[in-house]
């Protein structure tokens, strides 16, 4: 019991250093995690992109210059041999610009949509890690009231424990009632030991997440309701998803970038135009040769105008085209596959939703049977009219009622965050909300791992 104390004022030292409310949490993840930074990255180089196709519109400037020293020799047997060194420059500047591409232009749109894209799969990262960063936070909530009710009913069976093995050296109590109740101490500690293990686990998943050793400060209100959701407000979710959804709405995005696809490929059967102004200066100082370019200096202004017309390249545009039409099809039935799995998804949420709030009243009318029966058996127990069977029997489902219903409150609200993220509406504004109906931890030992409100 003493090395039990010792170890819970150690977790509980630990924990107020390192404590974190839900949004502080999620804040972190935001800020911290590698996921989320690395998509942001991605998008923040897509948008280069455009920038780039963009510049074919821009005229292209290329300056260039060459200096030459040239040696001739030539050797004659009757003659007097000819030495010809001479050094030769040449500058030239040339100006292009992109008049009409019509490939170019649609290039250009496709790119846009890329961008839009890595854009909305930028929040969707985002509202998965806000997901996640809470879901992990009300697990650590609903392991802890695991852990809780465990603890108590551990230290219950233990005390019965030590009680009943007093009362077989006294003689008062038959020796073989004692094996049941070892059987039930060693499953309570064994499930104990696996929920603190999962505490840790979870602990481990969180700072993955968050990039920060942190453990939840706040937890939720013990008089919180949990409404189910009526048929006016399924009618409004559901007709904000086929709005918000992000899944759905990268969907459309990829069925017009397919749509796009096509276009830019049709455009590669149209003419091309383009202007060209370059300039050229030519000085060499060649002895042998008095015309120019070979002596002296030159210059030369050329303006052209390049009217470019495709005719055939081997079909290859043609499949291309083809192939296209084809992917438009497929984007087409992915956005249809998309909306169909995204509904499935919210009707089962709802579902879970309304079943935990049904059960969670219904698992209040049985904490309340069980604590009655367990009283009334521990009574009858003393009295000698009740076998200690029944007292563990009544006792396991007492805690096994409580972790129920400790695990459906919890499950609720995981069941919520996933609807909204899945909606599309996880942000800070929802997660205030949640945070409004919760309360500081005060990790008071001496509080009752047994719903009292719900006995009255």
């Amino acid at each position: 019991m003493q090395i039990r104390i010792i170890l819970l004022i150690s977790i509980i030292t630990s924990t107020d250093l390192l404590a974190a409310s839900l949004i502080d949490i999620v804040n972190i993840a935001k800020e911290n995690n590698l996921s989320l930074k690395s998509s942001e990255k991605s998008y923040q180089a897509s948008q280069y992109d455009i920038d780039i196709h963009r510049s074919k519109f821009l005229p292209s400037l290329s300056l260039r210059a060459d200096s030459t020293w040239n040696e001739n020799k030539k050797f004659q047997t009757t003659d007097q041999h000819i030495i010809n060194d001479y050094n030769s420059n040449s500058y030239s500047l040339s100006l292009s610009q992109n008049i009409f591409n019509l490939t170019d232009i649609y290039t250009i749109e496709s790119t846009q949509i890329d961008v839009d894209i890595s854009e909305l799969q930028t929040i969707k990262t985002e509202q998965r890690i806000i997901k996640e960063a809470a879901v992990k936070y009300f697990d650590y909530l609903k392991n802890n009231s695991q852990i809780k009710a465990t603890e108590a009913e551990f230290i219950s069976s233990e005390s019965r424990f030590i009680h009943m093995r007093r009362n077989i050296q006294l003689g008062n109590t038959a020796g073989s009632e004692i094996y049941e109740v070892i059987a039930q101490k060693e499953n309570t500690k064994n499930k104990l030991l696996t929920l603190k293990k999962e505490r840790k686990v979870i602990l481990n998943d969180l700072y993955n997440i968050t990039q920060d050793n942190k453990t939840p400060s706040y937890d939720l209100n013990k008089l919180s309701t949990f409404p189910k959701i009526e048929e006016h407000r399924e009618i409004f979710l559901k007709n904000t998803l086929f709005q918000l959804n992000l899944d759905i709405l990268i969907s459309k995005k990829q069925l017009k970038k397919s749509k796009q696809k096509i276009k830019e490929t049709a455009s590669s059967f149209s003419p091309t135009l383009t202007g060209d102004i370059s300039y050229r200066k030519d000085n060499t100082n060649n002895p042998s040769d008095n015309s120019p370019p070979n002596f002296g200096i030159s210059e030369s202004v050329v303006y052209s105008i390049n009217f470019d017309l495709p005719l055939s390249s081997g079909g290859r545009d043609i499949y291309k085209y083809r192939k296209n039409n084809i992917e438009y099809e497929k984007s087409h039935l992915d956005l249809m596959q998309s909306g169909e799995d995204s509904i499935q998804q919210f009707y089962n949420y709802i579902e879970n939703i309304n079943d935990y709030s049904r059960s969670l009243e219904t698992y209040t009318i049985i904490i309340k049977a069980n604590y009655s029966s367990y009283n009334g058996i521990k009574k009858a127990h003393k009295l000698g009219t009740r076998t200690i069977t029944d007292l563990l029997s009544a006792e396991s489902k007492l805690f096994n009622s409580i972790r129920d219903y400790e695990n459906a409150r919890y499950n609720y609200i995981i069941e919520i965050i996933n609807l909204n993220e899945l909606i599309g509406l996880l942000n800070d504004y929802f997660i205030k909300d949640i945070m409004s109906d919760m309360l500081p931890i005060t990790n008071d030992l001496s509080s009752s791992p047994i719903p009292l409100h719900l006995i009255k």
